[in-house]
């Protein structure tokens, strides 16, 4: 099976190690130095303390280099990249090819399905804490990850295939047949903690423990608006984030904290912006998102203040 990830930061970097590690031909996608570093010495993943290393079968920022036809493409890019990540990779894209979005965000199948229309588009959500600790070493804090994949009907048989597949490499996998709502279970998650451990600088522990009144108000405004949007979330997916956030480390930060802190773009539009537009869509208040995404956004573009 060939296996192209797109994206070699923590999520992409993981799945491409664990999957190498099987034996499968992984050929990643990558730039700038951690290109260079996992060109030179392939790349490794720090878990539970052991350090796991492999080498993909090949790596470049230009797919078309790969010169095959992928069995399987998984996106594991910033929202803000799927578009030019669909377009780039298209080389290598046909119409037996499967396609699985793994980043953060709602309708990134969308996306997908409107450039690959002859081609299988399912959807996915990975629930994993991970960071680049250097150029070609990928930190991973916890116990792993857990993936969900699959469609809003009977799962395809290439569906099933690469759920298998994970489970093999090591990975938690499951595989859905309502995986829109899904999707949405991880986005409670990860649109609540990336949103208010970027307003208030802390890592999700401290998150949990100094600021549960607005954890707890945060989760049941974007739970809302996911039932608006026909998601089939309850009450029961809110306790089941918060049991799941007091897991994680103290210590944990997220991908959007990181990048607030570090200076890059960030994902603020996918997972705090998106909330609000479509709260205000369905006449739904969400005083806390809507707070933390303004002091947010004065943050992004306060080196234009005067």
């Amino acid at each position: 099976m060939k296996i192209v990830v797109v994206g070699a930061g923590g999520v992409g970097g993981f799945l491409a190690a664990m999957l190498a590690r099987l034996g499968k031909d992984v050929y990643l996608v990558a730039r700038g130095k951690q290109l260079e570093a996992i060109s030179e010495n392939g790349i490794c993943v720090e878990l539970n303390g052991e350090s796991i290393c492999c080498k993909p079968k090949m790596v470049s920022d230009d797919p078309s280099n790969f010169k095959i036809d992928a069995d399987v493409v998984l996106f594991c890019t910033k929202g803000y990249d799927l578009k030019s990540a669909a377009e780039l990779v298209s080389p290598v894209v046909s119409e037996n090819t499967l396609l699985v979005p793994l980043g953060n965000g709602v309708g990134n199948d969308k996306v997908l399905k409107q450039h690959f229309n002859s081609s299988l588009v399912a959807n996915g959500a990975i629930y994993i804490v991970s960071h680049i600790k250097e150029p070609g070493v990928i930190t991973v804090k916890g116990k792993g990850a857990f993936v969900v994949i699959g469609e809003d009907k009977e799962v395809s048989d290439p569906v099933k295939k690469l759920g298998e597949l994970l489970k093999q490499a090591g990975i938690k996998t499951k595989v859905s047949n309502s995986i829109t709502t899904d999707v949405w279970k991880k986005y409670l998650l990860i649109s609540a903690m990336a949103t208010l451990t970027s307003c208030f600088d802390e890592p999700m522990g401290a998150v949990v423990e100094k600021h549960s009144k607005q954890l707890d108000a945060i989760l049941q405004e974007i739970l809302k608006v996911g039932q608006a949007e026909g998601a089939k979330l309850n009450f029961e997916d809110i306790e089941n984030v918060i049991n799941q956030v007091k897991k994680v480390p103290y210590d944990s930060p997220t991908s959007m904290w990181l990048d607030f802190k570090a200076g890059r773009e960030t994902e603020l539009e996918q997972l705090s912006g998106y909330i609000v537009k479509k709260a205000e869509e369905h006449n739904i208040e969400v005083p806390v998102m809507s707070c933390c995404y303004e002091k947010l956004k004065c943050n992004i573009y306060r080196e234009y203040s005067y």
